[in-house]
């Protein structure tokens, strides 16, 4: 095995050798490469060469900056050097390097050490400024028959290379090992090792650093370069957590005061945060990081901790945190929006509480959320800072707060180095050197030493370990006994540009109806008009896929939902319905029912999740008027019994009578039906005796649409229509117009100043035109009868009696206008007839 070993280095350092030719200037190439094999001993090849090309890097970046060595020891190529250069740095910035302390003390092996942050974090044993003293030396020949022995190390030494699998404490590599060492600092070492009892907690931590302070600013110690930036950074990082004991107990006490009761597990998520500051927050979805973040906040403002914070979040979930926050505490919140100077204006002032900022909006406000100076910030759907090389990554991390609380449900997606970007802005520490994560977490196929594939991840234990201490993931089977019955999830959606601009097409029609009805009543024409165009701006809500399904549908039935296709059907709740079914079906391993009013939408849900599903083995079934009995009874039984069949697409015809409470835990509503009392119908399939598993409900809503204002109603327990229901499940009454008026003003916009005429002939126009069909906007041709949208809106009851007959109620109002509504009740009765 040694000869083994042996020449397995040997076949490495020529293949080093090689590849160092040309990338390192004047340094010779056979340096490089025994530096490398040295600094990683027993390393495989891909942690070999990740090192060599992290080393090239860094002679790149020196040479970027211009570095040259502008200090050197007077006789001799041992000793301590200085490097100067000019470095590309932010405007406004001094463009000077600092002139960092890189000291040589071997050739051969090769031992520096250097006072910069790289070099501290690297365990590459080499940062750009030894790279520049190594190269100034090489170019003089005062290499090339380098000193056997060198100067001394200073007492106070420190190994740069972070072991793999551990132990990660950084301090522990510290090293006391001159016999003319003396002072009290030495207590702490035994045979020149540090000892553990030094760092077994805070107070013995920070009374070790302290120590070694004062032996080194008294004389009685010398140091590395390396140990001086070390000992600073530990310091900080000890003052930091310091600052938070004095506080805990009382801000874990102010919890009590918090609007909403935490679960036994969200109280241990944010203790885990008070303790150090910082941490991932990555529960599964449907844990309430959402609530953990703001009793976090809550805490930490009660006791005067913090009293500015920042929560960056995505665009369309402003309103949704502030909503949560407002629930959760009465401490202050506000919404960052408005024009560039009320921006500024609120930055400036804001004195206490929680401002909301979206991502984009950090790009171009960040110069006044810098001077905001936020204590506490906390990251929402941190994944948008997965890559390194985006601004939002780069303005989120170039925020200075001394709490950080990020969450997210999916920390890594595909890649380590996503995973190693969010955690950078938590704790940067927790998984240095970043260059050494890939390499040594995935495994490599067999072939070619230089051109390695990538076939799978190894040692997630060692990457468990390093991120214990800053990340925080708990599963919902892990907390299963905890979970409340039932836990309803708002989810926005954010409407594109076309859904936005023809959804607001509608609203002038819309309003016109409207204002025509608050002096006269709407003849059953113009109502069924109104009705049209608000389903219309509901199914834009949906997606234009659903609204174009003729044309669009074609070309997706037998495709891939590739990113490109679904983005060109401007139908974004189908990206966001294959993000949930990938957490709760896939990794969650449970079965759900997704319900739509509109089987369209459903064809296309389906569409959108089925590469998903297969992947994994799975599949998925409906529920919907156009299914045969037989075919809906198969779909239930194997929902039951096929452990594979784990998504149910169900319309409106599967809200009633159904228990699935046995086989599902999980409802998803692609949108919220206009009545409430269907929406709990809905939830009641999964949601009902014989339920053993706390069941989720997932509801999108498109908040900038129609969808946020039917929602708001919902929240306030009104049903849209209030004044055309009496609150009974079978039967229906029509109170008059007056409510059904009051209910559509709620979902309009305020209109600008001339939008809707106040006369003439566009509010006189003739009845008949506004009854006009609208294209593609009528109730789904697979949708149940009797349509909700249609005849129990003008406040038409159909009711089946136990004998087999229908009753059928009609308001005083329509009654003299029989032939209109009379043809669409026989279509809509004879349609649902065929399809039984």
């Amino acid at each position: 095995m040694a000869d083994a070993a042996v020449s397995s280095d040997l076949e490495h350092g020529r293949i080093l050798t090689g590849l160092a030719r040309g990338r390192f200037g004047r340094i010779a190439p056979e340096r490089i490469a025994r530096h490398v094999l040295q600094s990683q001993a027993g390393a495989d090849w891909s942690v070999l060469k990740a090192s060599f090309d992290a080393l090239a890097r860094r002679y790149g970046f020196a040479q970027r900056d211009a570095l040259q060595v502008a200090e050197r020891p007077a006789d001799s190529v041992f000793g301590s050097y200085r490097t100067s250069g000019q470095a590309r740095l932010p405007k406004g910035a001094s463009s000077n390097t600092r002139p960092y302390e890189t000291a040589l003390y071997q050739v051969d092996p090769l031992i520096t050490s250097c006072g910069c942050a790289d070099f501290v974090r690297s365990s590459l044993g080499l940062c750009k400024h030894g790279l520049v003293v190594l190269e100034h030396l090489e170019q003089r020949g005062e290499l090339k028959n380098p000193a056997k022995t060198a100067n001394p190390m200073p007492e106070l030494r420190w190994n740069y290379a972070q072991p793999l699998p551990g132990p990660f404490d950084r301090l522990l590599r510290l090293e006391c090992g001159s016999a003319a060492a003396s002072g009290s600092a030495t207590k702490y070492f035994q045979n020149t090792k540090l000892s553990q009892v030094a760092l077994e907690d805070l107070p013995a931590r920070g009374e070790l650093l302290t120590e070694l302070d004062r032996a080194l600013g008294s004389g009685e110690l010398r140091a590395e370069p390396a140990v001086q930036t070390l000992l600073a950074e530990e310091r900080t990082r000890v003052e930091q957590q310091r600052a938070l004991q004095p506080q805990l107990a009382r801000a874990l006490a102010s919890l009590e005061h918090c609007k909403r009761q935490l679960y036994p597990y969200q109280r241990e998520g944010v203790l885990r945060f008070l303790e150090r500051g910082r941490l991932l927050l990555a529960d599964d979805m449907g844990l309430g990081k959402t609530t953990q973040a703001i009793a976090a906040s809550h805490a930490l403002l009660g006791v005067g901790s913090v009293t500015r914070v920042l929560l960056i979040v995505p665009t369309p979930l402003k309103s949704q945190w502030k909503r949560e926050w407002e629930s959760t505490t009465d401490e202050p919140i506000w919404l960052v929006e408005g024009s560039p100077k009320e921006r500024k204006r609120l930055y400036r002032t804001t004195r206490r509480g929680a401002l909301v900022l979206g991502y984009e909006q950090l790009l171009r406000d960040l110069e006044h959320v810098q001077s905001f100076a936020p204590e506490l910030v906390v990251l929402d759907e941190a994944q948008r800072i997965k890559n390194w090389a985006t601004k939002s990554a780069a303005y989120v991390k170039s925020l200075a707060p001394a709490y950080r609380l990020v969450l997210t449900g999916t920390p890594m997606e595909n890649r380590f180095d996503e995973l190693a970007s969010i955690m950078d802005f938590v704790d940067d520490l927790a998984l240095e050197p970043k260059w050494r994560l890939v390499p040594y977490h995935t495994v490599t196929q067999p072939g070619d030493k230089v051109d390695k594939v990538i076939a799978g991840a190894r040692n997630l234990d060692v990457l468990r370990t390093r991120l214990s201490s800053a990340m925080l993931r708990r599963t919902r089977s892990s907390v299963l006994s905890q979970l409340p019955e039932r836990t309803d999830t708002r989810i926005p959606v954010e409407m594109t540009e076309v859904q936005r601009s023809a959804h607001d097409e509608l609203r002038q029609p819309i309003a016109e109806l409207s204002a025509r009805a608050e002096r006269r009543s709407l003849g059953s024409g113009e109502l069924m008009r109104l009705m049209q165009l608000l389903t219309t701006q509901r199914m834009i809500c949906n997606g234009m896929a659903q609204l174009r399904f003729d044309v669009e549908w074609p070309r997706c039935e037998s495709a891939q939902a590739t990113p490109a296709l679904l983005d060109s059907l401007f139908a974004p709740k189908l990206s966001v319905l294959r993000g949930l079914i990938e957490q709760v079906v896939i990794e969650q391993r449970r079965k759900v029912v997704v319900f739509s009013q509109w089987r369209k939408l459903l064809c296309f849900a389906e569409w959108a999740v089925r590469d998903v599903l297969a992947d994994a083995g799975m599949r998925a079934l409906f529920f919907t008027g156009a299914e045969s009995l037989r075919a809906r009874e198969q779909a239930i039984v194997d929902l039951h019994e096929d452990p594979n069949a784990c998504v149910l697409f169900s319309s409106d015809a599967g809200a009633t009578g159904l228990n699935l409470q046995r086989a599902a835990s999980c409802c998803i509503n692609l949108e919220l039906p206009w009545n409430p009392a269907v929406l709990e119908q809905r939830i009641a399939r999964v949601h009902r005796l014989g339920q053993t598993q706390p069941i989720d409900v997932y509801n999108l809503v498109t908040e900038d649409g129609i969808e946020g204002r039917i929602a708001k109603l919902l929240e306030q327990k009104q049903a849209l229509f209030s004044s055309l229901f009496d609150g009974t499940s079978d039967e229906v009454a029509f109170e008059g117009q007056t409510g059904f008026v009051d209910s559509v003003k709620q979902l309009l916009d305020p209109m600008p100043a001339g939008f809707v005429t106040a006369a003439g002939s566009d509010l006189e126009a003739d009845a008949s035109e506004l009854a006009a069909p609208l294209p593609a906007a009528a109730a789904d041709d697979h949708a149940p009868a009797p349509s909700p949208m249609t005849l129990e809106a003008l406040g038409i009851s159909v009711t089946r009696k136990k004998n087999g007959r229908l009753q059928i109620e009609v308001p005083e109002s329509l009654s003299a206008s029989v032939d209109e509504w009379l043809p669409l009740l026989a279509e809509r009765l004879r349609s649902a007839s065929e399809r039984e």
